[in-house]
Order: C-alpha cells, then structure tokens, then sequence
C-alpha cells in the first residue's frame, strides 16, 4: 500500500492524480524547492485553518486548549500517535484514518512515496489536491514532524459537491519511504476547534523503532 491508498476525505472520496494545471504549477515548485535547504526549526506544531488557508507555526511551540488524546499504534506502517478522545480511528494495512465526531474533519496517516523530501512532498499535495477545483495553494513550509524534516502543504479547494474544503499535505521524511499525513476540513468549521486536536495529532506523530 502506498500514498495514491491514502486519500478518502470528510465524504469518502479517493483522490486521484492532478490535473496537468497544477502539475505544471507544482513542477516549479519542485525547481525552487531543490535549492532551498530543510531547516529543522520546531517539534511542536501549531496549523492554523482559518481565512482562505494559513499554516502558521507558532514559534513557542504552544497552542490554547488541552485535547484528551489516547495512544495509536501502526506496526504495519510502524508509526504511531496521540488521537484526540472522542475521534473515531480506523486502520487498514499501513494507513490510518481520524475522523471528528461531527464527520467534518478527517486526517488520514500512513506511508507515502519513496524519493527526496521536495519530490516526494509535492508529488503527495498533487494527488490530495487532485480531487478538487478551484484550487488555492500556500507555498510549501518546511518544519519538522516526529523531529524529522517535514514538508508541508495547504490549500483551499470545492469538491464534487462544490462544498469549499480546506486542506493540508505533509510529507515527514523517511527512508525507504517516507509518511504521509493529510488534513481535510470544511471550510465552515471553526478553527478553535479544529486546531487543537489536528495539532495534537501532527505533533505526536512518531516513527516507531524498526526491529
């Protein structure tokens, strides 16, 4: 199983790969990324999903709002982390899916595709973003995940249903395949809410020790 087995969003839809537009777009994108270095600058991440779409990482490390989470392992994809109390997780092969209770946000977790960090991450946002039109996009942000390299992506985007869907794609670095997290939220949900527990998730991603 692999990234393109990842991707059901909050309506249960697989995402396919992009249209030529924003492969084109994300073409570029890998040209710069190739000369810019990966600084590993926090372990705490902080996603803020609010006006078209911003990722702000929040330089102390800290966000409002304590979340009850319970321990999530994945040997298969021998990874693991904390899920927020009251979230369903569900698991099939090496990919594990969160949801809210209220269905509106999903974060899917698994392995993603083999290859260097700005390939790898750019070639996952084109296959999360695929499904959508009308695609916004936030230049890519490098961080660290799990106290790995990360890249991450967001971006803003109508489905099917035209129902506007903010999302995020994060490709944490990893040999010989790296992880693949994915964030998906309708637009409407209130960011207090959300942000908490989606950042309880990503900050506590972890590989897990391989034997």
């Amino acid at each position: 199983m692999g990234a393109d087995d990842l991707f059901v969003g909050p309506h249960g839809r697989l995402w396919p790969l992009a249209p030529a537009t924003i492969g084109a777009l994300m073409t570029t994108v890998i040209s710069r990324l190739r000369s810019r270095p990966i600084p590993a600058l926090i372990g705490v991440v902080a996603l803020l999903l609010a006006g078209v779409f911003a990722v702000v990482w929040v330089s102390s490390g800290r966000v409002s709002g304590a979340v009850d989470t319970r321990e999530v392992l994945n040997t298969a994809g021998q990874y693991g982390f904390q899920a927020p109390i009251g979230w369903s997780t569900t698991q099939e092969g090496r990919t594990t899916t969160v949801v809210s209770p209220d269905q509106k946000t999903v974060i899917t977790v698994g392995v993603g595709g083999t290859g260097s960090l700005p390939v790898a991450g750019t070639l996952f946002f084109q296959q999360v973003a695929g499904n959508y039109h009308n695609v916004q996009v936030i230049p890519p942000e490098a961080k660290e995940v799990g106290s790995r390299p990360a890249l991450i992506y967001g971006g803003i985007g109508n489905n099917n249903q035209n129902t506007r869907i903010r999302f995020l794609a994060i490709t944490v670095q990893n040999d010989p395949a790296n992880y693949a997290i994915a964030v998906f939220t309708e637009a409407g949900s209130d960011p207090k809410i959300v942000l908490p527990p989606v950042n309880r998730v990503v900050d506590t991603f972890r590989a897990l020790p391989k034997h």
